[in-house]
């Protein structure tokens, strides 16, 4: 549009912007022209007022079809965008999953045939266990190490012994139940039932034959023996040895089913004086009763040797770490070998002991077995007591012998005058030190016998020396 412009009457041009036409001087001519001019312009400027709606209508139609074209590329955009950080993330995971599958695989052979690259320092000075020749290097002076030539060899195939032992020994171990009279506060009587273990160790014709405890059958009424197959036979007590705490049963065959008789197995007896102190010991019996029968459990030989006073004998015993629970009473102790070479038999029980539990070698149980199967009499002198070693002499000012502690009932020596606090230190003209001095001595004479002791007596002005004539008598008969 045009711009607005006043002029004089010469024709000149008037500067400023002023609208007011009185600020012009000249005649009507110039007021005349002045309108003119104006309205010209008026019509013009109506005539463009139409031209720029219509040029505004366009051009805001084509801005609104600009920014919805714009907003539909923003919006391709961004679904685009997202799609790559997609893919980029899958590619990722994928390139490390592969990169990590491959240096597992590859692991190796790299460190194999090129080596670890982790340090390269000099180790020839660095403290180990290990040497090139695979032995103990703590010193330069290489001393010698324990040798390991008699350790078992342990592979994958690698079984426990225990295993087999379990299961050679389980049918030759029975449960013993023995039923007792027993009476109540008010003296009425009842039955009791007491539960231990037998070994099957021999037979004959008509029967087979189980060693155990005497404490286990001591006062029975009755006594059944339970098989590993869980069948139960009455038994028969055929003899005992209360200074041993041994018992000898049978049971009659024809009282056995065959497919019994054909599946239960006679014990081995090993040799109990060439055990050691460390070797495995497995005892095997039913603690607590029938139902845990055939229980197995597993420790090492602690001492040999363990004595446990008793009547005219000091008993050795083995002493082992394998638990020994009531009811183990006359099970077996078992070598790797799979034989017996203890019969259990005791416990110590204390809040402060663990793992002390004591077996009767099998050597020291074979004569006497022998000799119960057999019916033969075995002589006695019937005391109980302890040695009287040279340490305990000097520090009481007490002979060499045995003290005695308590004296049979019924035996030859309460007979013959012997007493409580007696020391024996003479059997026979024979020297006696200990309890197994003593029994040595016994065994070479026959039930009846009569035998000349000496003894220790304590009187007000010190000891005197007394001589009895003592007959010895059958030991089940004061037993």
């Amino acid at each position: 549009m045009d711009e607005f412009k006043r002029y004089d009457e010469n024709g000149n041009e008037i500067n400023g912007n002023e609208n007011n036409t009185n600020n012009v001087e000249g005649n009507d001519y110039g007021d005349v022209v002045e309108t003119t001019i104006i309205k010209s312009h008026a019509n013009e400027s109506n005539d463009n007022s139409l031209l720029m709606n219509e040029h505004n209508q366009a051009y805001s139609n084509q801005c609104f079809q600009e920014r919805i074209k714009n907003e539909e590329k923003k919006s391709r955009k961004r679904i685009f965008t997202w799609k790559k950080v997609i893919a980029c993330v899958l590619v990722a995971v994928l390139l490390g999953g592969a990169f990590q599958l491959g240096m597992e695989v590859t692991k190796p052979f790299f460190e194999k045939y090129v080596g670890s690259t982790i340090s390269q320092k000099d180790d020839s000075n660095k403290f180990t266990f290990e040497d090139k020749n695979n032995t103990t290097a703590l010193t330069e002076d290489n001393l010698k190490e324990v040798s390991s030539d008699y350790t078992s060899i342990i592979n994958e195939n690698y079984q426990s012994p225990v295993v087999a032992i379990a299961e050679n020994m389980k049918p030759s171990i029975v449960t013993i139940t023995s039923v007792v009279t027993a009476k109540d506060w008010f003296n009425n009587q009842y039955e009791q039932e007491g539960t231990g273990s037998g070994i099957i160790f021999g037979e004959n014709e008509e029967v087979i034959y189980i060693v155990t405890n005497q404490h286990v059958i001591d006062g029975a009424r009755n006594v059944v023996v339970t098989f590993f197959n869980s069948e139960n036979i009455n038994a028969k007590v055929v003899g005992y040895e209360r200074d041993y705490d041994l018992a000898v049963l049978s049971v009659a065959k024809k009282d056995m089913k065959n497919e019994l008789l054909d599946s239960i197995k006679i014990a081995k007896l090993g040799d109990s004086d060439k055990i050691k102190v460390g070797e495995l010991a497995v005892a095997i019996g039913n603690p607590l009763g029938k139902q845990y029968s055939n229980t197995v459990t597993v420790g090492y030989i602690s001492a040999i040797n363990r004595t446990l006073e008793s009547t005219d004998k000091s008993l050795p015993l083995i002493q082992t770490d394998a638990a020994i629970n009531p009811g183990n009473s006359g099970g077996a102790l078992v070598n790797a070998q799979s034989e017996v070479i203890g019969i259990n038999s005791y416990k110590l029980a204390s809040t402060d002991i663990e793992g002390m539990g004591f077996a009767i070698p099998v050597n020291e149980a074979k004569p006497i077995i022998e000799d119960i199967v057999n019916q033969k009499d075995r002589p006695a002198l019937g005391i109980r007591g302890i040695d009287v070693t040279e340490e305990m002499g000097d520090f009481y000012g007490l002979p060499i012998g045995i003290l005695v502690k308590e004296v049979t009932e019924g035996s030859g020596a309460e007979k013959a005058g012997l007493r409580s606090q007696d020391i024996i230190f003479e059997f026979g003209g024979a020297k006696i030190f200990n309890f197994e001095d003593l029994q040595k001595e016994i065994e070479k004479y026959e039930v009846g016998d009569t035998v000349s002791v000496k003894v220790a007596r304590k009187t007000n002005n010190g000891f005197e020396k007394v001589e009895l004539n003592v007959k010895l008598t059958d030991r089940q008969s004061i037993m």
